[in-house]
């Protein structure tokens, strides 16, 4: 089987699955653990430890796919530029979707990155250590001619943060099963970098000193909650 027809397929049993779903039960619509709506813009500090929002650049964020919004898929995107005192600068972009977070599978960066153009390559999962707290989180890169652009991304499902495709399925699956409706968050970070490893381990630093400047009450919306073991 070709490649784009693997695709297709995987594609259409994902659609029949969740239309099953849909079937078999009504999800309750709510947030995950009864927590509040979550408001992004207030949710993520506009200034912390060195950084700062440059309102000049925050227009050359990309977007996290301006459709999904359109289609419903998010209810909320949050994209601001930050530039610490060095110069040194890092995109931030977060989707919420309060109802339809299995749809923020389909949004992930190498998906969106791709259908825009971009070639995108060098995927792998890794564990930073934000706000004290070990969160796995995907890395890749996105390339159009002149810019190189190093992304690291966390998916949240209610208050867990999934790395994985079949984990992040298996949560909404069995959440849909109980009748309940999880939020979703997508939060990234990228840089403009031709060297990859310089850029992760800027956006790292980024992402920790976000993660500890947001209320340790709501960081949970933010990195998930602390998962033992």
């Amino acid at each position: 089987m070709n490649p784009g027809r693997r695709r297709a397929v995987v594609l259409a049993a994902s659609m029949g699955s969740a239309a099953l779903i849909a079937a078999i039960v009504k999800p309750v619509r709510r947030s995950a653990g009864g927590r509040p709506a979550v408001m992004l813009d207030t949710l993520f500090p506009r200034q912390f430890g060195d950084w700062r929002v440059d309102e000049v650049m925050n227009s050359f964020v990309r977007p996290a796919d301006r459709q999904g919004r359109i289609a419903g898929i998010y209810d909320q995107l949050l994209e601001r530029s930050f530039v610490d005192r060095a110069g040194q600068r890092i995109m931030l972009s977060v989707a919420f979707g309060s109802e339809q977070s299995a749809n923020l599978q389909l949004h992930r960066p190498e998906v969106c990155y791709q259908a825009s153009g971009y070639q995108v390559g060098g995927q792998h999962s890794a564990v930073l250590e934000l706000a004290g707290q070990n969160v796995p989180v995907n890395r890749l890169h996105a390339e159009l001619p002149g810019r190189f652009e190093p992304i690291t991304y966390w998916t949240l499902l209610g208050d867990v943060v999934l790395a994985d495709k079949s984990g992040f399925r298996w949560r909404r699956l069995g959440s849909a099963l109980r009748g309940e409706l999880l939020d979703g968050t997508l939060v990234r970070v990228s840089s403009i970098d031709p060297q990859p490893e310089r850029a992760f381990a800027l956006q790292a630093r980024f992402a920790d000193e976000m993660a500890r400047a947001v209320a340790p009450a709501q960081r949970v919306k933010v990195i998930g909650a602390a998962q033992r073991g």
